[in-house]
This record gives structure tokens, C-alpha cells and sequence, in this order.
């Protein structure tokens, strides 16, 4: 839990931001965010560079039991955890996220996928099915201060892209630094089940038309590598 003066000073970084933004409350992303051993918490400046938004903004959660709740809500790329400001102004994380079925915040829809304990955005929807991108930080480096305050990488990123942040905190030397880098990952869901976006994949989610768009995505040599070829092959998809 923060205490009411570490949000201020998360609040004064974050309205800093929005005035370096225009005041717009669309989703921000740094490429790289690096930060230093801090006892397992996060600094107030490190917190704002990984909020997925500027600014906390209205929300609501709907919980598979058909309950909702509305808040001040944002997502933390960094701990892939959706957090709120509660009447006491601590910001806090949501809990038990299995049990949450969605999330609105501003304009954007999101939902848990239990299998990867990850946030998922809602990129497009046609018939039931749907388009998801994944996005955090993942740690890609992890740099160490040496004489004359000269840094230099002491792990290949290779070895660190499935570490998570939560567990790496502790385990920091004091003239260590970590990177964490941001990715996005593409998954297609049902209402029941999320998998990242493959090309076998996408013939399991539309098995009636499988030879049918085997065949587009050859004549259109579409490797389902980039977002643009993803939505091309999934509109497409979902229009026969």
C-alpha cells in the first residue's frame, strides 16, 4: 500500500506527463523503463513511467458472478496488475483477478487471461470472437556500475525475458540496474479461452474455413509477425 504522500508525489510525475502530453488521456508506453535496487518497492517515478495510462481514469470491473464495481482505476505494465485509488487515496492493486470477468477503463476493454495471469486489451471483436493484445514490460537487460560509473550489461537479455519483476527485486546488487523493455503480445480468445496468435491457431479458431484462409495467407505471404497482418487475416476471417 502507498501512503498518501507517496501518491502525491505519483500524482505530481504523472500530471507533469500529461502536460508534456497535451492533457490527453490515451495510453502512454516508454520503449525502455530502468530503475535501480529500491528493497523490493517501486519509486514514484518509476511507478508513473509504467502506468499504461497518464493519468488513473474511471473504470469498471465486472466479476463473473455479474457484480460490478466502479472505480479510479489504471494498468501497471511493469507488475501486470490493475490498481485503484480507494476513499483513503492509497493506491492499491486488484486482487483474485481470476474472478474478474472484465475491465473497462476509459475507452478501452480488457480481460484476465488465467492461463498467462495476464491483462489482455481488446483490439477487435466479430462474432464472439476475439482479437487481444497483451502488453508489459519484460525485463531485457541487466546493467552493472563499475568504476568511473561506467555501466555495462551483466546479463544477456536472451536470459531474462521471462523474468518477472516481482521476482527480480531482492535479488539486486547495490550497483545493479535493471531494463525492462516493452512487448506486445497477440492472442485470440472465445468467452472461454485465450491463445497467442499463430497461424495454427487461427485456423483452431475458425476450423470451417481453415483451407480458406490457409490459402489467403500464402497468396498473401502474411507471416502474422506485425498487428496489421493480424487484424488483415482476423477481419478476413471473421467475414466469410
Amino acid at each position: 500500500m502507498l501512503t498518501y504522500k507517496t501518491l502525491l508525489k505519483t500524482s505530481c510525475a504523472a500530471l507533469c506527463l500529461l502536460l508534456l502530453c497535451g492533457n490527453t488521456t490515451f495510453a502512454q508506453k516508454k520503449e525502455k523503463i530502468q530503475m535501480k535496487p529500491t528493497d523490493g518497492k517501486v519509486s514514484s517515478s518509476v511507478r508513473s513511467q509504467a502506468y499504461y495510462y497518464p493519468e488513473f481514469q474511471k473504470g469498471k470491473v465486472t466479476f463473473i458472478s455479474g457484480v460490478t464495481s466502479t472505480g479510479t482505476l489504471n494498468y501497471n505494465m511493469l507488475t501486470g496488475e490493475v490498481e485503484f485509488i480507494n476513499p483513503d487515496k492509497d493506491t492499491l492493486a486488484l486482487d483474485n483477478m481470476y474472478t474478474v470477468n472484465m475491465i473497462t477503463i476509459a475507452k478501452d476493454t480488457f480481460y484476465y487471461d488465467t492461463d498467462s495471469n495476464y491483462l489482455l486489451k481488446l483490439v477487435d471483436e466479430v462474432k464472439g470472437k476475439k482479437l487481444l493484445v497483451k502488453e508489459k514490460y519484460t525485463l531485457s537487460n541487466v546493467k552493472n556500475v563499475g568504476a568511473m560509473g561506467m555501466e555495462s550489461n551483466t546479463v544477456s537479455p536472451t536470459s531474462t525475458t521471462n523474468t518477472d519483476f516481482r521476482n527480480t527485486q531482492n535479488k539486486l546488487k547495490p550497483n545493479e540496474s535493471l531494463v525492462y523493455s516493452a512487448k506486445t503480445y497477440y492472442y485470440l480468445g472465445t468467452q472461454s479461452e485465450y491463445m497467442p496468435v499463430t497461424k495454427n491457431n487461427v485456423l483452431k479458431l475458425f476450423p470451417a474455413h481453415s483451407e480458406t484462409l490457409k490459402e489467403y495467407m500464402k497468396e498473401n505471404k502474411l507471416t502474422l509477425n506485425n498487428e496489421e497482418e493480424i487484424k488483415k487475416v482476423f477481419q478476413y476471417a471473421s467475414s466469410l
